[in-house]
C-alpha cells in the first residue's frame, strides 16, 4: 500500500507511533499490516525523519566514541567485511579505514544507535510500550549504487524510515511465514520469484513483517535509512517458557519419556494420551502470572529512555520546595502497582518499593503526563513527605524537575 503525505511532523510533543506510520491509522496498520504484508508509506516530504538522525550523528560515534565491533560493521552484498579489515588488534574501530571501504562500496552498519542518539531513544521507548516488544535500532549508511545485504529475511518485523537518499526495494515470495528466531534466513537460499518493487525516498517509510524476503540497492547517491526492529514475544515464548517453569515446580514432569516409547509397537493413542495428560496437567496445577511478569520486566528493562541530565538536576542550586513543577521523563516505560503492605514501581529493570500508604501519590507521580507542582501529589503524604517521594523520584529518573522560575532555560531532554 503507498500513502502519500505532504507535511512534516510537528516540533512539538507527538504520539511517536502515530507520526512515525502518519497518514495511515495506527488501528489500520494494526488491522491490515502487522505481522500480515508490506506496507509502504510514501511522502513528498524529504525531512520528515532529519530530527531523528543526522550524519554528524554517525561522524560522532565513528569518530570520538571509541567504536568497537558490536558498535560498527561493514558489509557488502555478498557478506559481511571482515572485520580485521577496519579494526586495529584491541577491536577499536578505525575511522579512516571505514570511510575507505565505504568509498569502494561497502555498507556501514551502526548498531544500537538508539542508546546513543536520543531522538532514537523516545522512538524505541514509544513503539516498546506499545507493542510490549523489544525495539533496537541498525542505522545503515549505503554508497551510490551499492547493495548492502542480499536478498534474505528477518525474524524479527522491521520499520524502515529513509532519512537522505533514495533505496530501490525487491520483495520476494515468503518462503517461512512469521519465522521464529531460530528460522534465520540461510545463507545461499534463493530468494524466489520478484512480488513487488519500489522506492523509498527520503520521508517515506515501510514495514516489513517478519519472514518477508527483501534486498535493497542505493540509487545514485548515497543513502541513510533507521531500521526499527520489533523482537516480539510469541505465543510458543509463552508456552515454552511456562512448560519449562512448571517442570522445575513438579517432578512428574521432569522424569523421562516412558522407556521403549520409540520402539516399534508403542502405540501411537498412548503416545497422545501421555502428552495430552501432561499438557492436562501443566494447564490445571501451573499458574503462568509468572511468565507474564517475566516478559513485562524484560520489555521494561530492554525499553529506556537515554538519561542525559541526572547530575545536572543534582546539581542545580535551587532546593525542591512544594511549589517546584516537576514532569515524569519523556519515554519512560513503568508499572506502578499495590502489592499488600508495600506499593512497587518497576522501571528500567529496577524497582523501588514504599510503604503502601503512598500508593495514591505513587500512582499520580508514575501515571500523570502533564507537569504538575509537588504540592499536587495526593494528600495521602502530608507536605514532608510529598517533598520526599518527589525528591526521591527525581533521583532514581522517574521525575524532572521543570527550570527554575525566571531562568529562561528549557527543560533538560530525555
Amino acid at each position: 500500500m503507498t500513502r502519500d503525505h505532504t507535511q512534516p511532523a510537528p516540533a512539538g510533543p507527538r504520539d511517536w507511533y502515530a507520526w512515525l506510520i502518519d497518514p495511515v491509522p495506527t488501528a489500520e496498520f494494526e488491522r491490515d499490516h502487522y505481522e500480515q504484508r508490506l506496507l509502504h508509506v510514501r511522502r513528498e516530504a524529504p525531512s520528515y525523519y532529519a530530527g531523528l538522525l543526522s550524519v554528524a550523528d554517525l561522524d560522532l560515534v565513528l569518530g570520538t566514541h571509541s567504536a568497537g565491533r558490536g558498535d560498527i560493521r561493514l558489509v557488502r552484498g555478498e557478506g559481511s567485511v571482515d572485520a580485521a579489515e577496519y579494526t586495529n588488534a584491541a577491536g577499536r574501530v578505525q575511522p579512516l579505514e571505514v570511510a575507505h571501504l565505504f568509498d569502494d562500496g561497502a555498507t556501514v552498519v551502526f548498531n544500537q544507535l538508539h542508546q546513543r542518539v536520543p531522538a532514537l531513544a523516545q522512538l524505541t521507548v514509544a513503539l516498546g510500550r506499545r507493542f510490549s516488544s523489544r525495539v533496537q535500532t541498525n542505522v545503515y549508511l549505503t554508497p551510490p549504487r551499492a547493495q548492502g545485504f542480499a536478498p534474505h529475511w528477518d525474524t524479527h518485523d522491521v520499520f524502515v524510515l529513509q532519512v537522505r537518499g533514495t533505496k530501490r526495494w525487491s520483495i520476494y515470495d515468503t518462503r517461512v511465514k512469521l519465522p521464529l528466531r531460530g528460522q534465520r534466513f540461510e545463507p545461499g537460499t534463493p530468494p524466489g520469484e520478484v512480488r513487488d518493487e519500489f522506492e523509498l525516498r527520503p520521508g517515506s517509510a515501510a514495514y516489513l513483517p517478519r519472514g518477508l524476503m527483501h534486498a535493497a540497492r542505493s540509487t545514485g547517491e548515497a543513502s541513510l535509512h533507521v531500521t526499527l526492529g520489533l523482537t516480539a514475544f510469541t505465543w510458543a515464548d509463552l508456552l515454552v517458557e511456562s512448560v519449562a517453569a512448571a517442570a522445575l515446580e513438579d517432578e512428574s514432569l521432569r522424569r523421562n519419556l516412558p522407556p521403549g516409547f520409540a520402539r516399534e509397537g508403542f502405540a501411537a493413542a498412548e503416545r497422545r494420551r501421555l502428552f495430552a495428560e501432561k499438557l492436562a496437567f501443566v494447564q490445571s496445577r501451573f499458574d503462568p502470572e509468572a511468565v507474564w511478569r517475566r516478559f513485562t520486566d524484560e520489555v521494561l528493562a530492554t525499553d529506556v529512555p537515554l538519561f542525559t541530565d541526572l547530575l545536572g538536576q543534582r546539581l542545580r542550586d535551587d532546593g525542591l520546595t512544594l511549589r517546584s513543577r516537576v514532569r515524569r521523563r519523556a519515554g519512560l516505560l513503568a508499572e506502578a502497582a499495590a502489592d499488600g503492605e508495600t506499593c512497587v514501581l518497576r522501571f528500567c529493570g529496577r524497582e523501588l518499593r514504599l510503604p503502601a500508604g503512598a500508593w495514591p501519590a505513587l500512582r499520580f507521580a508514575a501515571t500523570t503526563g502533564d507537569e504538575f507542582a509537588v504540592a499536587d501529589l495526593p494528600d495521602c503524604l502530608d507536605a514532608a513527605g510529598k517533598l520526599t517521594l518527589a525528591a526521591r523520584l527525581v533521583r532514581e529518573g522517574v521525575l524532572q524537575r521543570s527550570p527554575a522560575d525566571g531562568d529562561g532555560r528549557p527543560a533538560p531532554n530525555a
